[in-house]
């Protein structure tokens, strides 16, 4: 009997360790292969939101301390629009090998394959669903761009609104009404009421929002294991963004000079790298991306670089994030940062909004993600746009709002709602035809463009801010 209970007991542990050997990997799995891959080693833990934790995230701006920032321009003068663009090209590489990551060449081949289907009506527009294949070159079939778009009724040459839409884990989807204010409004009625169609963009499709599946998204479809410089799913998402951005382009129904973004929190950061690296949006609204997206990093308040590196974020960026929290390397040797991603986009129309830190917004530092786009501000001045210079604006005012990189603090937690109005008068002032725009007129007569590296003195958040 000892001997057929010993061969039972082998069998299973065989059966048990082929099992075990065809799970999928988890993401821990994937970062730790990525680590040693490239040499990493153990990273630095990143940033605790419990305050009573030993490595609590610091939110007290006493305790921020001093930093300096990479310079936008190469030299001390402000450059020409023509030499912008060159400096331009050598922001992107850094910002693509340091943060976002490379597209790999083989996905300028991949085709995407359209289908689409009328689903209905709803709040007075119709509604179709809209599924992109995307077909590798070798005839592989990868994953899909999805989206649901809502037209306006009699819908001619509407402007359309591209908004990253989370697909929450068994339909679930959480109380926003606790999280700094009431229960939100509906953001596709919001947009009809606009004149806009609404176009519920579900990045997740494309790429997976974990690193335990990220092989099986377009990101494995172009290439896997990555490179050390090989996109991240922040890329990947943008990259879809740029496919649907183009077939919408094409249809009668949508002008395609209007075609705008929005997101918030994670698809805040994507929706920021969707258009620094496209400029045919016409307009972009980036609420509360915080680390990773809008906020400075170097700035010790709320989440830290080394949150991005670790096992639950890294599969948003390049592998080589992880350079800097290893080591003795950290965010001050970065070759950029926040306002370097931002830069990108000159001198076209970007909107960037934040809730207040006192009612949950603290995690993304509203302070930083100003500062920031303050840095940011002389590379639309290069081209002759007025840019503001007071200090930070009180929340629930909007004297930044009337800029064309755009600022926008409301008075409520994480949530991207109370900005929406904010955000469709940017585009109407900015992307909208030329006998639309509203009438600009500059609130701050301080205006003159920055010379120089003065850009590396961050502004001032004003006593009230502290």
């Amino acid at each position: 009997m000892g001997r057929w209970v010993a061969a039972a007991v082998a069998a299973l542990a065989l059966v048990t360790g082929v099992a075990e050997a065809q799970q999928a990997p988890s993401a821990e799995d994937v970062h730790a292969a990525e680590r040693a891959r490239f040499g990493f080693g153990e990273l630095r833990r990143g940033a605790s939101g419990t305050p009573t934790d030993a490595n609590a995230a610091n939110s007290d701006e006493a305790k921020v301390g001093a930093f300096a920032l990479p310079p936008l321009f190469a030299s001390s003068a402000a450059p020409t629009p023509e030499e912008w663009a060159g400096r331009r090209g050598e922001l992107v590489r850094l910002v693509e090998d340091n943060w976002v990551g490379r597209i790999p060449e083989v996905v300028s081949q991949f085709r995407v394959v359209w289908n689409k289907q009328p689903t209905g009506s709803v709040d007075g527009g119709t509604t179709e669903q809209w599924v992109g294949q995307v077909v590798a070159p070798d005839g592989r079939l990868g994953p899909t761009v999805d989206a649901t778009v809502t037209f306006p009724a009699e819908a001619a040459n509407t402007p359309a609104l591209i908004d990253y839409t989370y697909v929450w884990p068994g339909g679930r989807v959480p109380n926003f009404g606790g999280r700094g204010g009431p229960a939100p409004p509906d953001s596709v009625a919001t947009a009809l009421a606009h004149g806009f169609t609404h176009v519920a963009y579900r990045p997740q499709m494309l790429q997976s929002d974990s690193g335990a599946t990220m092989q099986q998204g377009v990101i494995g479809l172009a290439r896997w294991p990555r490179e050390r410089h090989d996109w991240g799913a922040l890329r990947a998402w943008a990259w879809g963004a740029s496919q649907l951005r183009e077939e919408l382009a094409r249809d009668p129904r949508i002008d395609g000079e209007r075609i705008s973004l929005q997101g918030h929190s994670r698809f805040g950061k994507g929706v920021l790298v969707a258009a620094a690296f496209d400029h045919a949006f016409a307009d972009a609204n980036v609420s509360s991306s915080g680390a990773g997206g809008a906020k400075l990093m170097r700035r010790d308040f709320g989440e830290r670089w080394e949150n991005m590196a670790s096992s639950g974020a890294f599969h948003w960026f390049t592998p080589n994030i992880m350079a800097y929290a290893s080591g003795d390397q950290t965010t001050a040797n970065l070759p950029i940062d926040a306002h370097t991603l931002i830069a990108l986009r000159a001198p076209h129309p970007l909107f960037i909004t934040s809730g207040v830190a006192e009612k949950g917004d603290a995690w993304v530092d509203p302070t930083g993600m100003w500062q920031a786009a303050r840095a940011a501000q002389p590379a639309w001045a290069v081209f002759g746009a007025a840019v503001p210079s007071d200090p930070m604006p009180e929340p629930g005012s909007n004297p930044d709002a009337l800029y064309k990189l755009g600022w926008y603090q409301h008075t409520e937690g994480h949530v991207p709602w109370p900005g929406y109005d904010e955000f469709y008068a940017h585009e109407a002032r900015f992307a909208g035809p030329r006998e639309t725009l509203l009438p600009f007129r500059d609130p701050i007569k301080r205006n003159r463009p920055r010379r120089g590296l003065a850009l590396l003195e961050l502004p001032s958040a004003g006593a009230a801010k502290t």
